[in-house]
């Protein structure tokens, strides 16, 4: 009996070039009546910010999702975490969470934050099975109205 394993997942840095990418990886990850579209312009606004920094996950050279954080002396948010949907359930936002957090460690973080809606069950899952704690609630934050989650943890 042959158990086929995922193909391995390769991260690299998001670069200055990447923004119109990243829009439509965002605008095909994000589609909950939560969500909030991002244009390259918004992505550019951020990775301008000092301490912006993220990750784009690829598959055989294909782009498949993408991590967003902001960095501040030693705390480290998650700002944006996708997987193309065809390409959820088998962990790869757990691997992707799991190198943004690495390289932010590496860069000083010793505690990371993220907020995430609360209806959005799969990425609760992950970041609970991360390790991560839930340290407060933010009423009504997105539309719906949905409760935003937030979580923590210490790297």
């Amino acid at each position: 009996m042959t158990t086929d394993a995922p193909p391995a997942l390769a991260a690299r840095p998001i670069g200055p070039f990447d923004t119109e990418l990243l829009a439509e990886l965002h605008r095909r990850c994000f589609s909950a009546v939560w969500d909030r579209p991002w244009t390259a312009k918004s992505f550019a606004d951020v990775l301008a910010m000092p301490g912006a920094s993220g990750l784009i996950a690829c598959l055989a050279e294909e782009p498949i999702g993408f991590g967003l954080t902001l960095q501040a002396a030693d705390e480290v948010e998650l700002l944006l975490l996708g997987i193309l949907p065809g390409q959820r359930g088998h962990g790869f936002a757990a691997a992707l969470l799991e190198a943004l957090l690495q390289a932010a460690k590496s860069r000083g973080a010793v505690r990371a934050l993220l907020e995430v809606a609360d209806g959005n069950q799969a990425a609760l899952a992950c970041y609970t099975s991360s390790g991560f704690s839930v340290c407060g609630r933010r009423k009504q934050y997105y539309p719906g109205p949905t409760d935003a989650v937030m979580f923590d943890k210490v790297l």
